[in-house]
């Protein structure tokens, strides 16, 4: 009988578990400026009940300045846009959200991959298509998707998926970024503040110009912090942080 309990608790916790993940509510902001495609997203979505629609805008601008006030999981943006495109928008945002991109043109994929979208959906928008992109977005909330990277461009039409596990620390090199990871380098022309808000906690920087992974430091010695045989420099700012990190 005693056994029997157990299992029960044991069966509910998990009952609990998967009726969480199945109400997991996304929440959405959406922006197009053809008012016509705006609303037949916005009727798309209202089939899905993963999706809380919090804002709809037509306004790239006013979109741009809202996101940067508040939070929220997922936008979807068109691409071509008057004054500001949807890349454009993406990339002046200081911490955006996950991203689905949207647009009439397949062309603009490739470029879109600069920007680490969750998915890319060509007009007119499927159904199915807008789904498979929003079960990546549920699937990242709760934390199943099975790997995790950053996506780079290295050259002209060259992107690179990086392994967020693979990577031993980025440095800043100018006006470009050094990713390195334990068997190979790349190099993307971007900013280092762009990098650092695209990687996760997992990843603390040390100095001005260096990020660390800190699944992959081995000792600090000082003013200095080894990683696979690699010394980076620990400015004082950072030390308290990599010391609390140790402790």
């Amino acid at each position: 009988m005693i056994l029997f309990q157990q299992n029960s608790l044991y069966f509910l916790g998990i009952l609990i578990c998967i009726l969480h993940i199945c109400v997991v509510k996304i929440k959405t902001v959406i922006l197009d400026d053809t008012s016509e495609d705006l609303s037949y997203l916005e009727k798309l979505l209202d089939g899905i009940e993963e999706v809380e629609l919090i804002q709809k805008f037509t306004n790239p601008e006013k979109t741009k300045e809202w996101l940067q006030k508040n939070k929220v999981d997922l936008l979807i943006s068109d691409i071509e846009m008057k004054n500001l495109n949807g890349l454009e928008l993406v990339d002046q945002l200081e911490k955006p959200p996950m991203v689905i991109f949207a647009s009439t043109y397949p062309k603009y994929a490739a470029k879109s991959f600069e920007f680490d979208p969750i998915h890319y959906l060509v007009k007119p928008i499927n159904e199915i298509d807008l789904r498979i992109g929003i079960e990546r977005v549920k699937n990242k909330i709760i934390g199943s998707a099975i790997e995790e990277y950053i996506i780079i461009k290295e050259g002209y039409g060259l992107f690179n998926k990086i392994n967020l596990s693979d990577i031993l620390f980025v440095e800043a090199d100018n006006d470009y970024v050094k990713i390195i990871c334990k068997n190979q380098e790349y190099r993307t022309h971007c900013t280092f503040k762009d990098i650092e808000n695209r990687l996760p906690k997992l990843f603390i920087k040390t100095h001005r110009s260096y990020l660390v992974n800190q699944s992959h430091i081995d000792k600090i010695n000082g003013t200095l912090l080894e990683i696979d045989n690699y010394i980076i420099p620990v400015s004082r700012t950072y030390h308290s942080i990599i010391k609390k990190y140790f402790n």
